[in-house]
Formats: structure tokens, C-alpha cells, sequence
């Protein structure tokens, strides 16, 4: 008996889909590539973003410590401190003065009090989401690597396919058993007084 006709078929089906997937595994590939790319691209990002709000904070707080320290010079030199300062019995000499030096120095350290708490917490809070979100688009992007699927199957044959080649062969053989070389003769003679 023969072997399964079927066996090629799933040979030609398997290449085509080994060659499939393997085209399917290229692209991901690259897809990777361009991931771990744009991946690096927003890890950096963030770092750039951290150490600007950092660098925002730092020069804000610098900002308030010269203006602290102008305001602290102003009260020093103003009339009202130097005539407090000559002594008398004023107890209300400067006292304007200080309490305006006072204020400032409130409105100074409230200022870098927010710009160390809520403003910079809020700041990298966004700075944070925005990271996310880009790395989860980046891995949308990316998508699934290619799955390679069911396997290919060969189909089986019935019993009536597996006995068809001896069915053939019995067929073949009855007929040439059959054969009768005599009748050729007859039968060509027939032949040649029809076409006549």
C-alpha cells in the first residue's frame, strides 16, 4: 500500500506557516527594538523632568532667601531702626518697621514652605502619570509577540482510501487477465469497414 497522499499537503501547509510565523517574529523584533528605544527615551525624560522641577524648587527657595535678606537690610537702615537704636523712651520706635520685616519674612517662608510641599509634590505627581501613560502606550504599541497557533495536521485516510491502490492493482490485473489477443484482430477489422 502507499503512504498517505495527504503527508505533502501538510509538508507545503507547515512551511507556509513556519515562514508565517517567522515573518510574524521579524516585525515583532523590531517592534522591540522600537520599544526599548522609546522606553529609554521616557526614562530619561522623566529624569529631566525630576531634576527640573528640583532645579525650579532650588531657585525658587534662593529667589526667597535674597529677598529675605534685602528686606532684612532695608529694616536695618530704615530712620525708624536707627532712631530705636540711638536709645529714648519710645517703646513703639520701629515697631512699623518690624512688624512689614515680619510680614515679609512670612510671605517668604510660606512661599518655599508651598513650593517644597504641595507645589513639588504635585508637580512630580504629574510628572509621574505622564511617565505612565507613555509607557503604556509605548507597550500598547508593542502589542503581543506572534503566537505560532494550532499545529498543522495531516489528514488521515479512511479505509476505503488505504485499500483504493490494491483495489486498483486487483482491477489492473483482472483486466489484463481477461485480455483476449485474438480479439484485437476482429476488432480492427470492424474498425476499418465502419470508417470505409
Amino acid at each position: 500500500m502507499c503512504s498517505n497522499p495527504h503527508a505533502q499537503d501538510a509538508e507545503i501547509e507547515k512551511a507556509k506557516k513556519d515562514q508565517l510565523h517567522q515573518s510574524k517574529g521579524n516585525k515583532f523584533h523590531n517592534k522591540e527594538a522600537s520599544w526599548k528605544r522609546n522606553q529609554n527615551r521616557n526614562v530619561i525624560g522623566l529624569s529631566r523632568a525630576k531634576s527640573d522641577i528640583h532645579k525650579r524648587k532650588l531657585d525658587i527657595v534662593g529667589k526667597g532667601r535674597q529677598i529675605q535678606l534685602a528686606a532684612t537690610k532695608q529694616y536695618y537702615v530704615a530712620d525708624s531702626t536707627v532712631k530705636a537704636a540711638e536709645g529714648g523712651r519710645s517703646r513703639t520706635a520701629g515697631r512699623n518697621d518690624y512688624l512689614k520685616l515680619l510680614d515679609k519674612t512670612a510671605q517668604i517662608e510660606n512661599k518655599i514652605g508651598n513650593t517644597l510641599g504641595r507645589d513639588s509634590a504635585s508637580a512630580i505627581q504629574g510628572v509621574n502619570r505622564t511617565y505612565m501613560n507613555k509607557v503604556a502606550s509605548n507597550r500598547e504599541a508593542l502589542g503581543l509577540p506572534p503566537q505560532y497557533g494550532p499545529p498543522v495536521m495531516m489528514r488521515g485516510q479512511s479505509t476505503w482510501e488505504k485499500i483504493q491502490p490494491a483495489i486498483q492493482i486487483a482491477s489492473l490485473a483482472m483486466g489484463v487477465a481477461a485480455f483476449d489477443p485474438t480479439s484485437i484482430g476482429t476488432n480492427l477489422s470492424k474498425w476499418k469497414t465502419f470508417l470505409t
